[in-house]
């Protein structure tokens, strides 16, 4: 299980009543990503609030 405080969560709005979240780990260091390295992920599916967005975000780092 991943620690939620070492991730960024940004909730947008791609439709009008239509959104999803972005999630990036928090990174320390100043050196550029490595290739193949996951610089973030966004939920799979349009979600009806952005409460919604937020929560399914912390789900999906929480199986991380």
């Amino acid at each position: 299980m991943a620690d939620i405080s070492k991730f960024s969560i940004v909730t947008y709005e791609r439709k009008p009543g239509q959104w999803r979240a972005a999630i990036t780990p928090i990174r320390r260091s100043v050196s550029p990503p490595q290739t193949g390295t996951v610089l973030s992920i966004v939920t799979p599916h349009d979600l009806d609030s952005e409460v919604d967005a937020q929560s399914t975000a912390e789900k999906i780092i929480k199986k991380l």
